[in-house]
């Protein structure tokens, strides 16, 4: 069975197509579990509406199933809460900083 930190390395390894940070320091994860081998992933994008989430769902899982101990993934998509600068890890927040961006 697959471990969490295992997991959270393979979704920093998944970038936002629009900002340069993996989706798991923007925040953009608000729930894994993970049950026998299978991983549900409960995520959102940093905007309702951009036409690229499924494409970020479609990595997400497909990375996923290349964990050792991983046969299913499903990958969900939420909008409440919405997302918000305060979900950003530190590292996120740094590394938008070093962007320019005011976070």
């Amino acid at each position: 069975m697959a471990t969490r930190d295992q997991v959270i390395e393979v979704l920093k390894t998944c970038y936002d197509p629009e900002i340069p940070v993996n989706i798991w320091d923007l925040g953009l994860i608000y729930d894994i579990t993970i049950a026998n081998d299978a991983v549900s992933i409960k995520m959102t994008l940093t905007a309702v509406g951009c036409s690229l989430g499924p494409q970020l769902v479609s990595e997400v899982e497909t990375k996923m199933m290349s964990v050792d101990g991983i046969e299913d993934c499903k990958v969900e998509m939420v909008w409440s809460p919405p997302w918000s600068p305060e979900r950003l890890s530190d590292d996120g927040r740094l590394s938008l900083q070093a962007m320019g961006f005011p976070v």
